[in-house]
Parts: C-alpha cells; structure tokens; sequence
C-alpha cells in the first residue's frame, strides 16, 4: 500500500486553526437571535447595525449573513437591508410533521441501541432540565428541552438522522410559542413527558419509547400550535 502523501502547503501555508472565526461568531450570535425570536420575522434590519452591534466589521458579518441567506433564515433586500424570513403555515405543518416522524424513529432506535454512556447523559440532560424548571431564564429552559432531544437522537447512533433532528429541531424554535416555561403546569408536564422517554429507553422498550416519543409532540402541538397541527 502506498504512502500518504504529504500535506505541507496545500491548504496556503495558513497553518492549523485554532479558534472560531468571526465569520463563524457572527453566523451563530445572528441565528441564535432569529431561532429565539430575537430578531423578528418580516422585519428588516441593516447590516451596518449587526456590525455595530457585534463589534465586527462588514466583511465576516456579510459572509455570515450569506451562509443564513443560503440557508433560508434570511434574505437580502437590495437597498433596504436584511430580512428575516417569515415561515408560512404550510412549511410550519411540515416541520411539525418532520419532526415528529423524526422524533419517533430517534426514541425506538435508541431504545434498541443506547449505551450506558448514552443512558447516563440523556439522564443527566432530564436532571439538568428538572433543576432549572422554575427559571426566569426562558431561553436556557428551551435550550435545556432541546438538548435532551438531541441526547436522544445521539442514542440512536445515526448521523445522517441526528443531523436532519438537529436541523429540524432549530428550525422549530423559529415558530416555538416561547412562552411554555413560563407556566409552571406546562413546563413540568413537558418534564414528565421527557422522563417517559427516558424510562422507554433505558427499558430498551423500542415500542413504549416511540410511543411516549409520538404522544409528547402531538401533546405540545395541540397545547401551543393547534391551529398549525392537523394531525
């Protein structure tokens, strides 16, 4: 079998990287705005006020902005600046509906799969979210519910199904009525619900897991999202 090559020089003598670039800070501070609703749908903001407020000049912001451009987050308005893009209920439907197919598959497969490192950090994901359930901080309880789904989807050790959860899963919080955790009911419903998934899993009760998967969501839609769900 042949040697590698090397691969002296052949990405521009630039040398190893070694932090994120403002390109990319700059991608993740604007999404993180839009999924939480920061930034608001149908609104145009200019570029020279992102700039401002990140502290960055035009070049990584503009490159962030096209990368979220290219993404379908936001559009640029020639001569008025950048808008932010509104989902109609057609495609809110279909990610709910993504979503739960998603969701259903990710709880039975790691039922089937997860390992005790998997069970222990889906379990440290529900500890973390029952400690925070009366918060204040509304944006670390979604960020908490979300994690504990991405743990699930890790469990079914499939990347091409965690990356398209992972997508959805952002892109569902572009319409999340953000405002569940501010009930205590809510909030400690969503948590029960949470842990009868996890109980499925570690069950390895691949039928019970996509049950309480399926029954959790259809829940939450008709809780807060009824008149997009049509089930």
């Amino acid at each position: 079998m042949p040697e590698p090559s090397a691969a002296s020089d052949v990405f521009f003598g630039k040398g190893q990287i070694k932090t994120s670039t403002y390109k990319e800070q700059a991608y993740n501070r604007i999404k993180e705005a839009i999924l939480y609703q920061k930034l608001k749908p149908n609104t145009t903001y200019s570029q020279e006020a992102f700039c401002q407020e990140l502290g960055i000049s035009r070049t990584p912001v503009r490159e962030a902005l096209l990368e979220l451009q290219k993404e379908g987050y936001i559009r640029f308005w020639r001569g008025k600046g950048i808008r932010i893009v509104s989902l109609d209920k057609d495609a809110i439907h279909d990610i709910m509906e993504m979503r739960l197919c998603l969701e259903k598959e990710t709880a039975e497969m790691a039922a089937r799969r997860a390992d005790p490192g998997d069970l222990e950090y889906i379990c440290a994901c529900l500890e973390e979210s029952r400690l925070h359930l009366d918060s204040k901080d509304i944006d670390l309880c979604y960020r908490l519910d979300h994690k504990f789904h991405r743990a699930v989807g890790k469990a079914a050790h499939n990347q091409l199904l965690y990356r398209a959860l992972d997508d959805v899963l952002d892109r569902y919080l572009q319409f999340e009525v953000l405002s569940i955790y501010q009930s205590y009911v809510d909030a400690h419903a969503i948590w029960e619900a949470h842990d009868h998934i996890y109980k499925a899993i570690a069950a390895g009760d691949a039928d019970r897991a996509r049950a309480a998967a399926k029954t959790h969501l259809e829940d939450a839609y008709r809780r807060t999202l009824e008149k997009y769900w049509i089930g």
